[in-house]
């Protein structure tokens, strides 16, 4: 896939200015979103490196300058999680004062959502480059993917109580589809008893949210998914607000810990109610290995890189109090 967006601008700064601007590496921070927290790290050779967050990941990419003359730059990326990322530059000086300012970028991507992303991050940057020249007015980020808490919070209920009403459907006479309307349900209590288990815990011990949000499964931190598929494994995650939270670290090891254990027992629901109704079917049989192999996979990912790590980390930290 690839996605190509042009901008332009008339600016009352002189055209050398407009130009520094884009080459100071330091006022990248300034002109992204602040959720997406950019920042400079490091230069190596001809090659900067800066981190960002997105989709709840931390993420760096690398990527040159290279200054063509004439006040015109184009900057290319050598290490991007999101594919391949070109930026042309130029700028132009106007009679009588200021400059006209054009760039053109262009991403190659694997993951179908990419382009969409990067539009809405640059229409921000676009009013935030403005605006440092004076020009506009302060920009303003509505996330896309954030999620009240409120409504998260029904979209989890819904979501699992849809997965437990689902077993007890009679499916219809069509080869398979027991299995398939377990394994439905097998997702659904998968998928949205996490983040309903942290929420509702959380909340019993004295920490609180300030959104759910749409991002990517901790699964990826494990380099175990081929460069094409890390990022697109969906995962919904919640948001704590850690300035109206009181709970203590043993509250937030319980916190995050509920979460996989949800994740882990709640499926377990699906073959069970399968099996009690029907002994001996295929479908329960491979929806009980699924959710085995699920417990097992858990088990071994989420000290890791997932939930039972933080969890872990949170009583370390009491320990050291």
């Amino acid at each position: 896939m690839c996605a190509r967006f042009s901008f332009e601008y008339d600016l009352p700064a002189e055209a050398e200015a407009v130009y520094r601007y884009f080459l100071e590496i330091e006022n990248i921070s300034t002109a992204w979103p602040p959720e997406i927290e950019m920042r400079y790290i490091s230069r190596e050779d001809d090659v900067y490196v800066v981190g960002f967050k997105l989709l709840g990941q931390r993420y760096t990419a690398r990527f040159r300058i290279e200054e063509l003359g004439g006040f015109r730059m184009y900057h290319e990326t050598v290490d991007f999680p999101f594919g391949k990322l070109r930026h042309w530059i130029t700028v132009e000086p106007r009679e009588g004062g200021g400059s006209k300012l054009e760039e053109v970028l262009e991403l190659r991507s694997w993951n179908p959502f990419a382009g969409n992303i990067l539009r809405r991050i640059l229409e921000y940057r676009r009013q935030a480059i403005m605006h440092a020249f004076g020009v506009s007015e302060p920009p303003a980020y509505r996330d896309p993917f954030k999620i009240g808490v409120a409504v998260g919070n029904l979209l989890c209920l819904v979501g699992s109580v849809a997965g437990v009403v689902l077993p007890a459907v009679t499916p219809p006479p069509l080869p398979g589809a027991r299995f398939v309307l377990g394994l439905v349900s097998f997702f659904l209590l998968w998928f949205f008893t996490h983040d309903l288990a942290h929420y509702i815990v959380g909340r019993l011990v004295g920490i609180r949210f300030s959104n759910y949000y749409i991002g990517l499964s901790n699964i990826v931190r494990l380099n175990i998914l081929p460069k094409p598929f890390k990022n697109l494994p969906i995962a919904l995650g919640i948001k704590i607000d850690r300035l109206r939270s009181k709970a203590s670290p043993r509250g937030y090891a319980v916190m995050y810990a509920a979460g996989p254990i949800a994740s882990m027992l709640a499926p377990l629901y699906v073959p069970a109610t399968i099996l009690s109704n029907s002994p001996g079917s295929l479908a329960g049989l491979l929806l009980l290995i699924l959710a085995l192999a699920n417990t097992v996979f858990t088990s071994i990912f989420s000290p890791r890189a997932g939930c039972l790590g933080k969890a872990s980390k949170a009583l370390r930290r009491r320990r050291l109090q």
